[in-house]
């Protein structure tokens, strides 16, 4: 547990804060495990905290209510905060959060959060830091959606994932394929045809084992 509450201390929400402060954030700080696919509050619920992801994956999802279809917008991976919109205003959660692994999730009272970041403003500066990243990487998806094609959605990020300066590359892909595709923005068949579109630009995807046997021929793929 401490060794999680030192994890919680790095979130970027509380960076900067004194040690006085961080011991008030531990105070309103609980740390749950939820369990593959668990719900960790539904879409439209009214809001009573804020989260950061120990260890594990989060998938933030929308649902269509009239056909009931399910859309991820968003995956959590260690070290990020969700929810942080609501600590200034907000009722209700925009988004569903559903565990996509065994994950630890610190939990901060909402209610008592807003009180302690209305006497440390430094609170309301990082959180508002972290809507700005958050919204510039839904511009960037937004964009990918309508400027790329899905195979070059998928070079793009096998690129991030290879060493600087390197001519070929083999790396181990993060989460499951379906968490993948749901981060890109894709079905996971469409996932799938992007992988074998890739074959030729020489990548070579095995269970979650990727092989980059000409780095410069992905990144004309692109």
């Amino acid at each position: 547990m401490l060794q999680k509450l030192r994890s919680v201390r790095q979130s970027e929400l509380f960076r900067g804060v004194s040690a006085e402060v961080a011991a008030e954030i531990d105070a309103i700080c609980r740390i749950k495990t939820f369990s593959n696919n668990e719900v960790i509050h539904p879409e439209g619920e009214l809001a009573v905290a804020i989260f950061y992801v120990v260890n594990g994956l989060v998938r933030l999802t929308k649902t269509e209510a009239a056909s009931g279809r399910e859309a991820d917008v968003s995956i959590c991976e260690p070290g990020e905060t969700f929810g942080e919109y609501l600590l200034t205003e907000g009722v209700n959660y925009v988004t569903a959060a559903r565990a996509a692994d065994v994950t630890d999730v610190a939990i901060f009272d909402l209610m008592k959060l807003r009180k302690l970041a209305g006497r440390h403003p430094i609170l309301q500066t990082n959180a508002a830091r972290i809507m700005s990243r958050h919204l510039s990487e839904a511009f960037r998806c937004i964009s990918a959606d309508r400027l790329q094609t899905a195979p070059q959605r998928v070079a793009n990020y096998f690129l991030g994932r290879c060493p600087e300066g390197a001519a070929q590359a083999s790396f181990r892909l993060p989460f499951q394929k379906r968490i993948l595709a749901g981060k890109l923005g894709l079905a996971p068949e469409a996932l799938s045809r992007a992988f074998a579109a890739l074959a030729d630009a020489g990548v070579n995807v095995h269970g979650r084992t990727v092989t980059i046997l000409s780095v410069a021929s992905l990144r004309a793929a692109c």
